[in-house]
Parts: C-alpha cells; sequence; structure tokens
C-alpha cells in the first residue's frame, strides 16, 4: 500500500478522535448534571438567570425556577444551563 494514503488515513482518523471524543465527554457530562438536579437545586439557565428550582418534570420538559422570593419563571428544562455549587465559605473577599 501507498505510504501516503497511509499517513492520510491516519491523519483523518486522530482528527475524528480528537474532535468526537471531546463532545461525547461533554454530552456524558451533561447528563449526569441534569440527572442530579432536583428540586432545591440552584441553576443558571442559558440565559443567565440564576434561581433554585421548585418544580421539575423531565417528562413534560418543564421547570419552574425561583428567582426572588415569590417570583418563579416556568421554563424548559434544557434552558437549565448547568447547577451552581454552593459559595466555599472558606474563601472570604
Amino acid at each position: 500500500m501507498d505510504p501516503q494514503i497511509l499517513i492520510t488515513v491516519g491523519a483523518v482518523v486522530v482528527l475524528l478522535v480528537l474532535m468526537v471524543f471531546p463532545q461525547w465527554r461533554a454530552r456524558r457530562r451533561r447528563r449526569k448534571q441534569m440527572a442530579e438536579m432536583g428540586v432545591g437545586t440552584e441553576v443558571m439557565t442559558v440565559g443567565g438567570i440564576i434561581g433554585r428550582i421548585t418544580y421539575l418534570n423531565n417528562e413534560e420538559n418543564r421547570a419552574r425556577i425561583q428567582i426572588a422570593p415569590g417570583v418563579e419563571i416556568q421554563t424548559v428544562v434544557n434552558a437549565i444551563s448547568r447547577p451552581l455549587e454552593p459559595p466555599d465559605e472558606t474563601t472570604e473577599e
């Protein structure tokens, strides 16, 4: 077999691995984060709104987020960007 063809095929395989594997890993991490979310979890939406989940129904793809006392917004679950970790109390500004 021609060495140039082997190099080309090898380069294509390496590029595919470098492009597909990180996306697969990110998708797996997102699924894990979403599965761990529940009522009471503090989250941030894709629009940057931060609040606490008061209602979550994955079958209907709906969530309600309390953004202030007495103020709730309803959104689709996919609009939740990520759960927020509680602030570290050891670091003070």
